[in-house]
């Protein structure tokens, strides 16, 4: 009996007594419409994860997060409007919530929040080397691949793997006039009109 007991004792200090973590959330990359929220991986220790929800002003959000991502991109909010985000996990430890952040989406004039990757050109130069040029002098940003950051594909024509990559993460991906009018108009311009494929309006 008296090694029944210490077996359970030993169990009990292995695996019942490190609770998991509470998570660790931040935000990145807010633009006029959309927001990325990123927290570090999850520390379970000896639990197990059976749920990730994403609240946002106390309201459960209906996204799914599969358990091998540390991040989800948000779209459709209001431009220059505050919100809170928390996200609570819950384990068979128990439920923990994560600490809460502010954001505050852009305002229409400002750039700065733009993150762009190019597709396929006809000619890409002096093209691109232009629109790099012109989106530098914006404040926005570009890189080489599709990452979770890309707000916006640029591209001439459908086809190619960031145009595959965008597909998947319903990024607009626009022709390059729309980057040229955004510089004119000194504000963000709806993507709708400069799609180069019919996607649906919900993904703008």
């Amino acid at each position: 009996m008296n090694e029944f007991w210490e077996l359970q004792e030993k169990i009990l200090s292995a695996f019942g007594e490190v609770e998991p973590e509470n998570p660790v959330l931040r935000v990145r990359n807010i633009t006029q419409t959309s927001l990325t929220l990123e927290w570090d991986p999850l520390q379970l220790h000896t639990s197990r994860l059976r749920s990730l929800d994403i609240y946002k002003n106390d309201t459960k959000l209906a996204q799914h997060v599969p358990n091998d991502t540390n991040y989800i991109k948000l779209s459709g909010l209001d431009v220059d409007h505050e919100y809170e985000f928390h996200i609570v996990i819950k384990t068979t430890a128990g439920q923990f919530e994560s600490n809460r952040v502010q954001a505050r989406t852009h305002k229409m004039e400002n750039l700065t929040g733009i993150s762009v990757a190019f597709g396929k050109f006809e000619q890409p130069d002096p093209a691109m080397t232009e629109l790099k040029e012109l989106l530098e002098k914006m404040g926005a940003h570009w890189s080489e691949e599709v990452t979770s950051d890309t707000t916006h594909l640029i591209a001439q024509q459908p086809g190619g793997d960031n145009y595959d990559k965008a597909m998947m993460s319903s990024i607009p991906v626009v022709k390059p006039d729309w980057v040229i009018q955004c510089d004119k108009n000194s504000k963000i311009q709806p993507a709708l009109p400069y799609y180069i494929v019919n996607v649906p309006v919900g993904n703008e």
